[in-house]
């Protein structure tokens, strides 16, 4: 692996103009691909597209997600159990009134 003269960023080969070079993954520093860096960037084995397994950001963001949904509905149960309590306390204090008179 090579790193960025500039900034310090990692060189990554990438292809450009039908050349591949070494581009900076932060600075976009650009440099020409040896046969040297050529050996220490070769593929040494190619991942069976079967194995591929969802990243846990994707999984993590959609559980969230659920979560946030569920915590939604409960607070907004409980907001109307209270309405409901509010409303039924105050009916019941004015039948109460009502009676007295």
């Amino acid at each position: 692996m090579q790193f960025c003269p500039r900034c310090g960023g990692v060189l990554v080969p990438t292809k450009k103009d039908g050349k591949e070079i070494l581009k900076c993954n932060k600075c976009g520093y650009e440099k020409e691909l040896n046969e040297k860096a050529k050996k220490e960037y070769s593929v040494k084995e190619k991942a069976d597209k079967s194995n591929k397994v969802l990243t846990t950001s994707l999984v993590s963001d959609k559980g969230e997600r659920r979560l946030e949904e569920e915590q939604l509905e409960q607070e907004r149960e409980e907001y109307y159990k209270e309405i409901g309590l509010e409303l039924l306390r105050e009916e019941f204090e004015e039948s109460d009134e009502s009676e007295e008179e």
